[in-house]
């Protein structure tokens, strides 16, 4: 069978959509109609024919049953087992090889030398593709009345593009997560992107499940698809109930499994652009051995060329904090590195290394001149690392993106270094109350204050108080040094 047959055949397996003429920020020259080019790319594969042909079969009776809210049937949504005589013999070969291997969600896994849980990598799913051209609402995009096919919620959240609601399925009684877009904020092509992402990346373990189907409102008010719900909640829950981190085993057991979905991801040519720890869903909140990455509303291709808008967080790349609003970004990995090494410091310390990545945040400030050498003393914020704790954080907040670790390089240090420092137990004698040494004090004391009034008379404090001068006077010029030399950059 051609190559070309195998693509027509996989276009009529697909659901068209189209799109309202509007501009996309993303359709730029070079990059437009390439946001879903990836999933074409598997129909010139005469390998995954087989399972094509099933997913064929069983995308047909998923379709059916959307409308009606049966779309929560975990086993309709799967490739299922089938005959030999239902294939080509080719087929059938293959299917019989892979079958295990490339069911989603039952992938093979293996232990490593650590101990840790390895999946290999899922397989694809079908996605809905998109084309512009019209005006109208095409009917794919299914009506459905809440009311009658769901019990809908609190709102669990909010996000960009729209917002998340707790919803009971009424035939099934499963409690799913429903999010919504707005139909006049939202355009169709970012409602179908999300969808098309979320629901391609979901068959694997460490990622969000999206239950397929796109649907709409019955008044039209709204987009919407159906996801699992996570009743535990998110990693910057599990941080803000612990002040002081989730602590490092924990901490590992969390990212081991969001360095995996990010590590597939990226092999995937996919950049996430929005990793939180509100967007990292803890699903078992002892021992953290299932959790899942969500929200793809801003996940791009690699090397596609963006519009930045004027939105900074802690999370963000230093490169980013410097851009101005509308200005063209191209998306790279390296800024989902930094991202995850703010997520391993919030996790472990309970608090983020700094607010912005910018000089003009001291403890960013900071950093940097110990990583440029400029400052031998390293920054207060990091001493409670260890060595290799201080690579990692090395490696994952490079002020070159270039110089940023892989997120597979970060997997296999995060599952095998020690990253923090022992914390000395503290002595039983400083819960105990001496008043002899505490009335010595209360005498030592108006000595000391007479002393500091006269201004010090020995040569020693005089040699303290000129060299904190000079390191006031040292850091202040460093500081002019580096705001100047930003200054000359943005005017340049």
């Amino acid at each position: 069978m051609s190559s070309s047959v195998s693509i027509g055949k996989i276009g009529r397996m697909m659901t068209k959509l189209t799109l309202e003429p509007d501009e996309d920020p993303d359709d730029l020259p070079g990059t437009k109609k390439e946001v879903f080019q990836m999933f074409e790319k598997r129909g010139s594969d005469p390998n995954q024919r087989a399972i094509l042909k099933v997913q064929n079969r069983t995308a047909s009776q998923a379709s059916q049953v959307s409308g009606s809210g049966s779309t929560l049937d975990r086993n309709t949504l799967r490739v299922k087992r089938v005959s030999n005589s239902e294939l080509s013999p080719s087929d059938a070969e293959y299917y019989r090889e892979q079958s295990d291997a490339q069911s989603p969600r039952a992938s093979t896994s293996s232990t490593s030398n650590t101990g840790t849980q390895v999946r290999a990598s899922p397989p694809r799913r079908n996605s809905t593709f998109c084309k512009r051209g019209s005006m109208t609402m095409d009917p794919s995009i299914k009506k459905v009345d809440l009311d009658s096919t769901y019990k809908v919620y609190k709102q669990l959240g909010t996000g960009r593009f729209g917002y998340i609601k707790l919803a009971e399925h009424k035939e099934s009684r499963q409690k799913i997560a429903i999010k919504f877009f707005p139909r006049p904020q939202t355009k169709q092509i970012d409602f179908v992107r999300e969808y098309n992402y979320s629901y391609f990346l979901s068959p694997h373990y460490n990622i969000l499940d999206t239950y397929e189907g796109i649907m709409q409102t019955s008044d039209e008010t709204a987009f919407f698809f159906v996801q699992e719900f996570c009743a535990t909640g998110s990693l910057r829950d599990a941080v803000e109930a612990s002040p002081n981190g989730i602590g490092e085993v924990g901490t590992r057991a969390v990212m081991s499994g969001v360095l995996a979905a990010i590590e597939y991801m990226h092999s995937e040519g996919l950049v996430h652009r929005n990793l939180k720890a509100e967007n990292i869903l803890i699903f078992d909140n002892k021992n953290y051995t299932k959790v899942k990455v969500t929200d793809f509303g801003l996940t791009r291709k690699v090397d596609s060329t963006v519009k930045y808008l004027e939105y900074v967080n802690q999370y963000h790349a230093p490169e980013l904090c410097e851009t101005v609003a509308n200005e063209m970004l191209t998306v790279a990995t390296s800024i989902d590195i930094w991202a995850l090494g703010v997520i391993i410091y919030y996790a472990l310390k309970g608090k983020f290394p700094w607010q912005k990545a910018s000089i003009m945040c001291k403890p960013y400030w900071e950093w940097e001149q110990w990583l440029k050498r400029k400052n031998p003393v390293l920054p207060k914020k990091m001493t409670a690392f260890t060595e290799k704790g201080i690579k990692l954080f090395k490696k994952s907040f490079a002020t070159k993106p270039k110089d940023r670790w892989t997120a597979k390089e970060l997997r296999k240090w995060v599952t095998k270094e020690k990253l923090l420092n022992k914390v000395k137990a503290d002595s039983p004698d400083d819960y105990v109350y001496y008043p002899e040494a505490e009335a010595e004090k209360m005498e030592r004391e108006p000595k000391e204050s007479a002393r500091e009034r006269d201004g010090g008379t020995g040569k020693g404090e005089g040699k303290k108080q000129r060299s904190a001068l000079h390191q006031w006077i040292n850091s202040t010029l460093n500081t002019m040094a580096e705001i100047s030399e930003q200054v000359v950059s943005a005017h340049d």
